[in-house]
């Protein structure tokens, strides 16, 4: 194992940071900071026990020590068994992103294999029956025999090289999530005291987001929450206006009624917090199969597949990360948190544009998107209209501005209702007038209307359909099949679309220090390839900030 050159600290030396020298400078104190969590190291309601410690450190090293360039290879069952960390860093330096991951991918695939063939040889002599003796092993053995030290399962080994995992660093990502943590945590703390609940919980999202707002995971998982949409439906708002989990503010009301339900089921934090994962009825499960009513009995008895390595390990993560945000200092040195976001909330009396209301905040279009994340795209670009009685929040002072200015809006700036959203869908062997209904959660009355056809018609293989979407109706047809969403488009029956259509097809946006093509994709949900082609961009083009780049309407 020693012959790699990429590996970097063995067993012991790993437990030392490796990116000490690199801790920020000294920097101006933001204006406002979070308030410190008072965490003890016996904190009653977040326990350590002893099988929860070990993990507790190895997500220590991910989060603060270890760089996103760095790969730890370890044990699922058991994170303290790690037994190399390749380090990319120097690569990073000089290989494009792509050339980047190929290498990693790469490397990471040696190193496992070749720790493997270690395993494997050292579980081949203690089936031979052989008492192994370290001093006459090779180096790369002698270390792996050191780091089981008194284990004594026969099998060890063999379930090792079973049990390989890597883990990419966090280090960068959750400094990051520290300093812009600060727009969000002060009114956090006080949503949750007024639950009654620990504000230690407010440092869930360093675990779940990063603080990212735009965090969406392949589970569908969207905010700085990380709500998936059954649970979404319970807690807030979502519909093809509004998306409240992308609302800071909104998904962190719903995320302390979300844990305060987990609390009052299952009686602990360390379950609270690890349903907030695995799912409570999962946790109900999973304590009534083991017959234990600890996180440890789950741990350590509960084998189902569902309860895998992230579920097991959430509630480590958690902790881990909570007490690096409180002792910020030691790990990152001075770091400029940012001040709290402060604002005025108004609200709307009518159907009203986003655009028209945006304009009457006085706000450009990146700040209003700030504090209002949650309009879908189909409301940022003019497709449908902001409901009455939705709370919009302005930049702070503008409030009473905002409402003598809408109290002057003419009429054709402010309906009584709503544009009509329609849905295409193409009829494939086996769809029948109901099923179709069902699936797009409408009734079979309203396609025929929508189509003009008659009660009895019968369907024919590749006709078209416009199904007619109310305010949850579409949101439950692009999660049944993604690729609807592209197949959406809006009949004219507000005097006003066919303007909308003709005005340009592109906005700006300028260009904030640290951001990438990718990322402003991601926003205004385009690809890299639209906004290279809608700016004229080649491969190697370098974005800088404060530049400004055309990206699309919708």
């Amino acid at each position: 194992m020693s012959k790699n050159p990429l590996i970097l600290v063995l067993l012991a030396s790993i437990a030392a940071p490796l990116a000490a020298s690199d801790a920020p400078g000294a920097a101006a104190a933001a204006v406002v900071a979070p308030a410190a969590v008072a965490v003890s190291l016996e904190d009653p309601n977040f326990p350590t026990p002893s099988l929860i410690k070990p993990r507790v450190a190895f997500w220590k090293q991910v989060f603060a020590d270890w760089s996103e360039h760095n790969s730890a290879l370890h044990t699922k069952d058991d994170v303290s068994k790690v037994f190399t960390v390749l380090d990319f860093r120097a690569d990073a330096a000089v290989l494009s992103p792509n050339e980047l991951a190929a290498k990693k991918n790469r490397e990471e695939k040696a190193a496992r294999a070749e720790l493997e063939e270690s395993l494997r040889a050292l579980q081949a002599r203690i089936d031979g029956g052989e008492v192994i003796n370290p001093n006459l092993l090779p180096a790369d053995q002698a270390r792996i025999v050191a780091l089981f030290g008194n284990d004594q399962d026969p099998k060890r080994y063999e379930n090792a090289a079973e049990d390989l995992r890597f883990q990419r660093g966090l280090r960068e990502r959750t400094q990051h999530a520290l300093e812009i943590s600060g727009r969000y945590l002060p009114e956090m703390e006080r949503i949750f005291t007024g639950y009654g609940l620990p504000t230690r919980l407010t440092r869930l999202p360093l675990v779940e987001s990063s603080f990212n707002v735009d965090a969406y995971s392949k589970a569908a998982a969207a905010g700085l929450w990380q709500f998936i949409p059954s649970s979404a439906r319970i807690y807030m708002r979502l519909n093809n206006v509004v998306d409240d989990r992308r609302d800071p503010w909104t998904s962190t009301d719903a995320a302390a009624r979300h844990l305060r339900d987990d609390y009052d089921s299952l009686g602990s934090w360390p379950l609270a917090l690890t349903a907030y994962n695995h799912g409570r009825t999962g946790m109900v499960k999973g304590l009534r199969e083991v017959n234990g009513t600890t996180l440890t009995d789950l741990i350590e008895r509960y084998k189902a597949k569902s309860f895998g390595f992230a579920s097991s390990n959430f509630y480590a993560e958690f902790i881990a990360a909570s007490e690096i945000e409180r002792d910020y200092r030691s790990h990152y040195g001075e770091l400029q948190r940012e001040p709290l976001l402060r604002f005025d909330t108004v609200r709307t009396h009518d159907y009203v544009p986003y655009d028209t209301l945006r304009k009457l905040a006085g706000a450009d279009d990146e700040e209003f998107h700030r504090l209002n994340p949650a309009f879908r795209p189909e409301v940022v670009n003019g497709r449908l209209r902001v409901p009455p009685d939705h709370e919009i929040r302005v930049p702070s002072g503008a409030g009473q501005r905002f409402e003598i200015a809408y109290a002057t809006l003419t009429p054709d700036q402010r309906h009584d209702s709503q544009i009509r959203f329609y849905s295409t869908h193409v009829v494939s062997r086996g769809d029948s007038l109901g099923k179709i209904a069902k699936r797009y959660g409408v009734s079979s009355k309203d396609i025929l209307v929508a189509n003009n056809i008659g009660n009895g018609s019968k369907l024919r293989k590749g006709q078209s359909l416009q199904i007619p979407t109310g305010d949850d109706r579409l949101v439950a047809a692009v999660e049944a099949k993604p690729a609807a969403v592209r197949s959406v488009k809006v009949k004219a029956e507000a005097p006003n679309l066919s303007a909308a259509k003709a005005a340009a097809q592109h906005r700006t946006h300028r260009v904030r220090s640290g951001q990438t093509l990718g990322a402003i994709a991601k926003r205004y949900r385009t690809s890299i390839d639209k906004l290279q082609e809608l700016n004229g961009f080649g491969e190697s083009h370098v974005l800088r900030a404060g530049s400004t780049i055309k990206v699309p309407r919708g």
